[in-house]
């Protein structure tokens, strides 16, 4: 059953000027280091880390909470791809917490980018056990 649905734009422009501006400290409180690896070899870095930017408020929505919360770190929700490229969340600490307390069963995520900005959509689905009180 579908838990719920999150979309997020990003300016890459913006993340790029703060990859350039803050650095390591930009990157480890955003990103874990196996996301800022992938980037660092992608043909456009700055773009990849805006996909992951993105990907990561719009799970936030999708599990009703928001990454202002202190419910959720933006650390612990990593996304991954699959060989063949399809991108996926490995989910770690308290996003690891939230998905269980929701009883989260899977989390769809689909990327792009495209003219300067990049966007995530995820659905969030949860079994017929999950907190549905939102």
């Amino acid at each position: 059953m579908i838990y719920g649905i999150g979309i997020d734009l990003v300016d890459i422009g913006r993340i790029e000027r703060a990859w350039a501006r803050f650095g390591a400290r930009f990157e480890r409180r955003l990103f874990r280091p196996e996301e800022v690896e992938v980037c660092r070899f992608r043909p456009r870095p700055g773009a990849c880390l805006a996909q992951r930017f993105a990907a990561k408020e719009a799970f936030s929505k999708a599990v009703g909470l928001g990454l202002r919360s202190s419910a959720l770190l933006w650390r612990d929700i990593e996304v991954r791809h699959t060989r063949r490229g399809r991108p996926f969340f490995a989910l770690h600490g308290t996003a690891e917490a939230v998905a269980g307390r929701i009883g989260l069963t899977a989390a769809h995520l689909s990327l792009t980018d495209e003219a300067g900005l990049a966007q995530a959509f995820v659905v969030v689905e949860v079994g017929d056990e999950g907190d549905h009180s939102r």
